[in-house]
């Protein structure tokens, strides 16, 4: 064994050789402006079918989706969601977050901002996404005051509000996203990726739901 990692070691010092450091300013420019990556097409969808790609991944993954008009009926789309799903119209909502100030009582919807775990329980939690990719379906959430990771996590569904103009069409556009809500500022603590409900099949082959997330994600996507 010590043969083996020493003759690594020395094709990883031969490879080396004659390499300078990497100058720090060059590298924070690279970091800073990524060149371009290959993109496979699928991640290429035109502007006129963006919107249609992403809804039919996002369904792929488990997700249920609605459109909404607008920022200020989403407490009414959440409130026929739940309806609809037959449960209480009890749901957990930042108190940073923009939606925290929609008029939630007025569409019959109890917002709460307790975001402990045994307030979280259970419920149902609702959170703004920073992108949606349209490659696969999956969500972007970046964690901040606005949207602790527990909230994503503990609830029993969980209710991503995306505009439409947040959609991106594969990861590579996310990140640029990522960096310019943050004013070039540097990356979130964290960015989650949302691939639909929480699901296992590791006992006896039987799929389970919510097993250790959400077993429901709705996406309701707000016309820009």
């Amino acid at each position: 064994m010590s043969d083996a990692r020493n003759a690594i070691f020395a094709k990883i010092r031969k490879a080396e050789a004659g390499r300078t450091a990497c100058d720090p300013a060059e590298a924070k420019a690279r970091l800073e402006t990524p060149p371009p990556q290959p993109v496979p097409a699928i991640a290429q969808p035109s502007p006129d079918t963006l919107t249609k790609a992403f809804i039919a991944k996002a369904m792929e993954l488990g997700c249920t989706t609605a459109g909404c008009p607008s920022l200020d009926a989403v407490p009414g789309t959440v409130k026929a969601y739940l309806t609809e799903q037959e449960q209480s119209a009890d749901v957990t909502v930042p108190d940073s977050c923009e939606l925290s100030s929609l008029d939630w009582a007025g569409s019959g919807v109890t917002a709460s901002r307790d975001l402990s775990r045994e307030a979280l329980d259970g419920r149902t939690g609702i959170t703004r996404a920073l992108a949606g990719v349209a490659e696969t379906g999956a969500v972007a959430v970046a964690a901040s005051d606005t949207f602790p990771v527990s909230l994503g996590l503990l609830p029993d569904r969980h209710i991503i509000v995306l505009t439409t103009d947040e959609l991106v069409g594969g990861y590579e556009d996310v990140w640029r996203q990522a960096r310019a809500a943050r004013d070039n500022q540097g990356m979130a603590r964290s960015l989650i990726f949302v691939g639909g409900p929480s699901r296992t099949a590791d006992i006896e082959a039987t799929l389970v739901m919510g097993a250790h997330g959400p077993r429901a994600v709705h996406i309701i996507l707000v016309s820009a």
